[in-house]
C-alpha cells in the first residue's frame, strides 16, 4: 500500500510543468503526474488526519496477536474491495491498532482511489459542535457537520467516549442516518463492549452508550472486528527488541518429574496478555515421557513453568 510521503516528481523535478515541441516550437503544459499527486495531498489535508496518525500505514502495523492479525486483513479487504461491502466497525480496548488501522484505509483509498475522506474525533466533534451555538463563533452546525455526511468514506473515532445525553445521541444520529440513506461507508473505533459477557458489570457497553436505534443501526452498516493484543502505547516506553533476533523457544526447559532437560517440542502457540506477547509450548520429556508445558517471554528469554 501506498504510504503518505513526499517525494519529487521525477518527470517534471518538481516544477508541475512539462516542455514539449510541437511544430518546432516548445509547448508548456502541465505534468499529470505532479497533478494528481497535488490532489492526492489536498484530499489528504481535507480528510483533517491528526498528525500523530498520518503515516501510519497497514506496512507499520505490528500484529502480535492472532485478532490483530485478522483485523490487518479485514482492513486490506477492505480497501482491495471499495466500494463494496459493508463498513467497519474497530471494537476493542485501548492501544491494540484500531485508530492505526482505520487511518492506514483512509490514506490507502486517498491515495490510490481518489476518495474524499474525513477523520473525526467523537469528543473533539460535539466540542466544535458546542463553540458553534455561542456568539462570535467562527463556524457553524452545519458548517461542523456536513463534510462528515458527505465524503465518500467517513473515519470517527472513539464511538461511545462522551457521555451519553439525548443532544450527543441525536447529533451522532444526523450524520450515520444521512450516510446509511446515502450508503455511504463509515469505519467506526470504539473502546465499548459489544457484548455484556466478559466486562465489568458497572461498564456500560456500546449499545447502552449511544442507544438501542443508533447501535442497532450502526450493526446493520458495518461489520464487527474485534481487535485485541498488548497495549502499544505501554510497550514503546520499553526497550524494542529486534524481532528477528527473538528465539523461538527457551535454549533448554527441566521436566519438573525427573529435572531432566532433554524434552521435545510437541506444541507452540502464539498468545497475548498485559505482560506481553509470549508462547505457551507443550514438551515432552525424552527421560520419563512426561508431558508439560511452560510459558516463554521471547522478548525477555524467561521460562515459566
Amino acid at each position: 500500500m501506498i504510504e503518505n510521503e513526499t517525494t519529487i516528481c521525477e518527470n517534471c523535478s518538481g516544477s508541475g510543468w512539462l516542455i514539449e515541441v510541437r511544430e518546432s516550437e516548445e509547448v508548456a503544459r502541465r505534468c499529470p503526474d505532479c497533478r494528481t499527486s497535488n490532489q492526492a495531498d489536498l484530499r489528504r489535508r481535507a480528510a483533517e488526519i491528526p498528525p500523530r496518525y498520518r503515516k501510519q500505514g497497514f506496512s507499520s502495523f505490528r500484529t502480535p496477536h492472532k485478532l490483530q492479525e485478522k483485523a490487518l486483513k479485514l482492513a486490506i479487504d477492505f480497501v482491495e474491495d471499495y466500494p463494496r461491502g459493508k463498513g467497519l466497525l474497530f471494537v476493542g480496548p485501548c492501544g491494540i491498532g484500531k485508530t492505526h488501522l482505520s487511518v492506514a484505509i483512509l490514506e490507502a483509498l486517498i491515495s490510490e482511489q481518489g476518495v474524499r475522506g474525513r477523520f473525526v474525533d467523537e469528543t473533539d466533534l460535539l466540542r466544535r459542535l458546542q463553540y458553534s451555538y455561542g456568539p462570535g463563533s467562527e463556524e457553524t452546525e452545519r458548517e461542523v457537520l456536513q463534510p462528515l455526511r458527505d465524503v465518500d468514506l467517513l473515519v470517527w473515532d472513539d464511538l461511545g467516549t462522551s457521555r451519553s445525553t439525548e443532544w450527543v445521541r441525536e447529533t451522532i444520529r444526523m450524520v450515520i442516518n444521512h450516510r446509511y440513506t446515502y450508503n455511504k461507508a463509515t469505519i467506526f473505533s470504539s473502546n465499548r463492549a459489544i457484548e455484556a459477557e466478559g466486562r465489568p458489570s458497572r461498564e456500560e457497553g456500546l449499545e447502552e452508550r449511544i442507544g438501542l436505534r443508533l447501535y442497532s443501526r450502526i450493526l446493520e452498516m458495518c461489520e464487527i472486528v474485534q481487535v485485541d493484543g498488548p497495549d502499544a502505547r505501554r510497550s514503546k516506553s520499553l526497550p524494542q527488541p529486534d524481532d528477528k533476533a527473538l528465539p523461538e523457544s527457551p535454549s533448554e526447559v527441566t521436566c519438573p518429574k525427573c529435572g531432566g532437560r532433554r524434552a521435545e517440542i510437541t506444541d507452540n502457540l502464539d498468545k497475548t496478555s498485559d505482560r506481553g506477547a509470549w508462547r505457551d509450548i507443550a514438551y515432552s520429556c525424552l527421560n520419563c515421557e512426561m508431558v508439560f508445558s511452560v510459558k516463554f517471554y521471547p522478548a525477555r528469554d524467561r521460562v515459566e513453568y
